[in-house]
């Protein structure tokens, strides 16, 4: 049986993974939206560097998009850290999608795999402004085999310069463990929108879902409608404000839905809140990078874990709760008594979001 341990605490998740990281024999392989400049950076950076004078096989992947926007103050000290990270015969890759993608289909998946026994998944990147957001993020500690490491070389083989031979992985049935992997993958497979539908319809008690964002496609939301109207308690925690505002005006029309047919939906207000994990009452967990949005589900490389463990639904829980002692409620009202300007932009911005 695997080991899980949650993180809630990002720089406490830091900490963990630096530790972790020094005990690595053969192979290190990590993937992330973004990589950036700063403190905890420059920490795992030089693990990585002496691991890699030891003889441990290093690699990162990093989105080219992800790595510019996630913190463009830091744009020229990031290419200064792979340039140094290079430099220690680390394998740096940058990921630019190639034929059959678009620009729009980006690397969003984050984990860490230090040999065959340990990952690390969640929603933080690497960088210093994420010790002060709310985020979630997990240790698994199994025996993998190189699962972690073949799934780097699938990704990468989506890249420009990677070998398309490792596209043929059979990403359809990833088992780790006693846990099962799903990848989204564009234009090929939707895994984790089927895990998320399928966990959805099996609840007949409740479903808890933390999400960055929540612009679900109608069959999902119908889903959820259904489910709220059944009796099911339906709880949805997403953060009232985004790095993208177009999103953060465009769910209002998906939350006065979802409320009105019954479901509990909470904006929270003091930061930002990154958590990206889904549960029901059967003990059945998603839990990764994928937000519950059409680009996450559709559209991006994204990687959840589908676990079923009861502890780890009780911590999540835990968090849940914690999290919503700062938010704000949303009723049937929340979106009528918005200002006509606000209800314009927000019925705007469903419409750009199709195109993103």
């Amino acid at each position: 049986m695997n080991q899980h341990t949650l993180f809630t605490n990002v720089q406490e998740y830091y900490q963990n993974l630096i530790m972790e990281l020094k005990t690595a024999k053969k192979i290190i392989s990590l993937s992330f939206l973004s990589f950036a400049h700063g403190v905890w950076t420059e920490k795992v950076s030089q693990v990585l560097i002496e691991k890699a004078k030891s003889g441990v096989c290093v690699r990162l992947i990093v989105d080219e998009i992800g790595e510019v926007w996630d913190d463009r103050q830091h744009f020229f000290q990031n290419i200064k850290l792979i340039q140094l990270l290079r430099s220690h015969k680390i394998e740096v890759e940058i990921f630019r999608p190639t034929k059959p993608l678009k620009i729009n289909n980006r690397l969003h998946c984050k984990f860490v795999a230090i040999d065959d026994k340990t990952v690390f998944i969640g929603g933080s990147n690497i960088a210093d402004f994420y010790i002060t957001w709310v985020d979630v993020n997990l240790r698994i500690d199994g025996n993998f085999a190189d699962t972690f490491h073949r799934i780097y070389d699938f990704l990468y083989a989506y890249s420009k310069n990677g070998d398309i031979s490792s596209r043929l992985l059979n990403t359809s049935n990833l088992i780790t463990g006693s846990d099962h992997l799903h990848l989204t993958v564009p234009h090929l497979h939707d895994d984790i929108r089927q895990a998320f539908l399928k966990l959805i319809r099996e609840a007949d008690k409740f479903i808890y879902i933390s999400t960055w964002s929540f612009l679900p496609d109608e069959e999902i939301l119908n889903a959820l409608c259904m489910q709220a109207k059944n009796g099911v308690q339906v709880n949805i925690l997403l953060s009232h404000r985004t790095r993208f505002r177009p999103l953060d005006y465009a769910n209002y029309l998906h939350v006065d839905k979802l409320v009105c047919a019954g479901g509990n939906v909470y904006r929270y207000t003091k930061g930002y809140m990154h958590t990206k994990a889904a549960w029901n009452n059967h003990n059945n967990i998603l839990f990764g990078s994928a937000n519950l949005e059409t680009q996450s589900l559709r559209n991006n490389f994204e990687m959840c874990l589908q676990i079923n463990a009861s502890s780890l639904t009780w911590e999540l829980r835990q968090t849940f709760y914690n999290d919503i002692a700062f938010s704000i409620k949303q009723t049937s009202q929340s979106h009528v008594q918005r200002s006509l300007a606000r209800k314009v932009l927000t019925h705007a911005c469903n419409i750009a979001t199709l195109w993103l």
